[in-house]
């Protein structure tokens, strides 16, 4: 199985801390069925220039528990692949097979900074100004990606607030939502009430806050050959904007945004088989469509294998009837998503 760890080759697992060390035998005890050693649990002082490492042959379950001076680590990375404690713990995750595509998830709208210079545009009371961005912002999603996903450039997240600064809308006339008042610098909020007064300034401002945020995306695809993208988000039944539901149709538990470009139809299928599964209703492209597609491989300037698909989460699956999110309810959801990435083993 060229994807299988434990078919192919021996891992070396470099940890920092001691409880990374620990996690990383209870995971070779529990999962692989390794036999470590009773010294193994003694737990000793990490120097801050060494190199701690397992060498583990995951066939034949066997390991050697080491540490590498500086200049033996320095020397040996030249023609040796390390993998990190977290790495180690994401392979774990996924039963010690290979994901062809690198995974990131997305989250552009759980933000919850308010940058002073955007605020000064705010013409409603500060109070409804915070009711708004309670009730539109994708509530806690981010707590859904899978916990060995939320670290470095796997998981990028969008700090400001929606209203103040919207990263997935398009710049110009073709973005759709401009006609709601609710473009990439929003003027109103879903219900028509006018939140902010929009120049000419406001954007130019605005604009720094979504380039940024648009060019680290460019850059994650810059160091990737292949990605696998999900782009999370969530929303709510009350404030659907007018014209996206159609007649007699309730909107699901589970809109799968999908690109007829980017969007193998194998990887909108588990998605769906796991949801589905788990006794979500789902729709593909319903109420919303598509998915974020990173600017650099829309525009052809970057030869990145993209693979995205768009998870719009309802809230009454996650949260309680104040919309508040449910922390047994997000796990739940979790949990679905490492299945998800788990089966993207065999996406090519």
């Amino acid at each position: 199985m060229k994807n299988s760890f434990k078919e192919n080759g021996s891992m070396l697992v470099r940890f920092e801390t001691p409880e990374e060390r620990s996690e990383i035998i209870r995971i070779l005890e529990d999962q692989l069925g390794f036999r470590t050693a009773k010294d193994m649990e003694r737990i000793t002082k990490i120097q801050p220039h060494d190199t701690q490492t397992f060498d583990l042959n995951l066939k034949h379950k066997t390991y050697n528990c080491r540490t590498l001076p500086f200049h033996d680590a320095v020397l040996m990375s030249s023609g040796v692949r390390f993998y990190s404690a977290q790495e180690f713990f994401r392979v774990a995750e996924l039963g010690f097979r290979i994901v062809p595509r690198y995974p990131v998830f997305h989250v552009p709208h759980d933000g919850r900074e308010f940058p002073e210079e955007l605020m000064r545009s705010v013409c409603v009371p500060q109070e409804l100004f915070m009711k708004y961005h309670e009730e539109m912002r994708d509530a806690d999603i981010s707590r859904v990606v899978p916990g060995a996903y939320r670290g470095g450039d796997m998981c990028r997240t969008f700090p400001v607030s929606r209203l103040l600064c919207d990263v997935e809308r398009f710049i110009g006339p073709e973005e759709v939502m401009e006609r709601y008042g609710m473009g990439f610098c929003y003027e109103k909020a879903y219900d028509g009430t006018v939140i902010k007064h929009v120049s000419r300034e406001l954007k130019e401002k605005t604009f720094l806050h979504y380039r940024e945020h648009h060019e680290g995306m460019d850059r994650i695809c810059s160091r990737h050959s292949r990605i696998l993208l999900f782009d999370l988000h969530s929303y709510s039944d009350r404030i659907i904007p007018e014209g996206f539901l159609q007649e007699n149709r309730r909107a699901p538990d589970l809109c799968i945004g999908a690109d007829e470009h980017f969007t193998p139809s194998q990887l909108t299928e588990i998605v769906q088989k796991h949801f589905t599964e788990a006794g979500f209703s789902i729709s593909i492209n319903y109420p919303y469509t598509g998915c974020y597609i990173p600017n650099t491989v829309l525009s052809h300037k970057s030869n990145t294998d993209l693979a995205a698909v768009m998870l719009e989460i309802n809230k009454r699956t996650y949260c309680d009837k104040c919309e508040k999110p449910v922390p047994e309810k997000l796990r739940r959801i979790e949990k679905i998503i490492r299945q998800i990435v788990a089966d993207c083993v065999t996406l090519e």
